[in-house]
């Protein structure tokens, strides 16, 4: 059975090099249903079929049905009442790798708090935990910011997982993922268009904050607060307003359209511009 879908699905493939645009509309739709069926298969039949690059219009029509079916997946993100950051990381890795799984997100995610477990459970405040957290993300895993976005993937969380460059975003995101599976109770704020990571010391109603931009560098509230009255931008009293996770992706959808938008990418453009009209604050 695995051969005839596995002929079936080279046959379509083929179809697509070949046929005129009349029959668009009908291979898009078995391709479609394919896809549904069992993804990996297409993707394994695929790369064997194309073993350099697949022809254009197979690679547009792979892409642009997973892209509709993304609009779906992130119309179900925005309705939940508080829908999961890395459930968020996900849908936005498939825009530029639509066969990304959860896993790949999950478990260099797990596998880095298992090495953190040991340090933390001895900490004994929180800008010692904030310490350790710096030093086992920059100095130990050796991320480090990427200077400058030229292309849409370096948004990946999943690329930034395994090349270990990304933004100040991606970075914000890691501190965030890390530090809930922890319990510790944090958020990312925009200081003025400077993100930072906020952790919260409910107990002696406390706020610590973190610079992804610095390798870590904690600042006081007060610092924080000197800043915003120095610059003059804005009031005090909305600097730890937290980012929910639906503004955290709509942040990268921007970010994503800012790149396309240098490179006249119509294309995608279109789909991204769709999703940040799903995605509401």
């Amino acid at each position: 059975m695995k051969q005839t879908d596995n002929s079936r699905l080279k046959a379509l493939f083929k179809l697509m090099e070949t046929e005129t645009d009349q029959y668009g509309p009908l291979l898009k739709q078995a391709l479609a249903s394919a896809i549904k069926a069992n993804p990996d298969e297409v993707q394994r039949t695929l790369e064997e079929e194309f073993a350099s690059s697949a022809p254009r219009t197979v690679v547009h029509m792979l892409e642009e049905i997973c892209w509709e079916d993304l609009a779906q997946a992130f119309s179900t993100f925005n309705a939940k009442i508080n829908p999961d950051l890395e459930e968020g990381l996900l849908l936005l890795a498939k825009f530029t790798s639509p066969t990304t799984e959860r896993g790949v997100i999950a478990q260099p995610l797990d596998d880095m708090a298992h090495e953190l477990r040991p340090a933390l459970l001895n900490a004994t405040d929180y800008p010692e935990i904030i310490s350790l957290l710096g030093r086992f993300i920059f100095e130990l895993k050796k991320i480090q910011l990427l200077p400058s976005v030229s292309d849409v993937r370096d948004l990946s969380f999943p690329r930034f997982l395994q090349n270990k460059r990304g933004t100040a975003l991606t970075i914000a995101c890691l501190y965030l993922c890390l530090t809930q599976r922890f319990g510790i109770d944090s958020d990312l704020v925009d200081l003025a268009g400077r993100l930072l990571v906020h952790m919260r010391d409910t107990t002696n109603s406390t706020s610590y904050l973190i610079d992804p931009l610095d390798n870590g560098k904690q600042l006081t509230e007060e610092d924080c607060r000197q800043y915003i009255r120095s610059r003059g931008l804005g009031n005090e009293q909305d600097l730890f307003t937290p980012l929910s996770s639906r503004l955290i992706v709509r942040r990268f959808i921007a970010n994503m359209i800012f790149v396309l938008n240098r490179l006249h990418d119509t294309r995608r453009l279109t789909f991204l511009r769709n999703y940040l009209e799903i995605i509401k604050s």
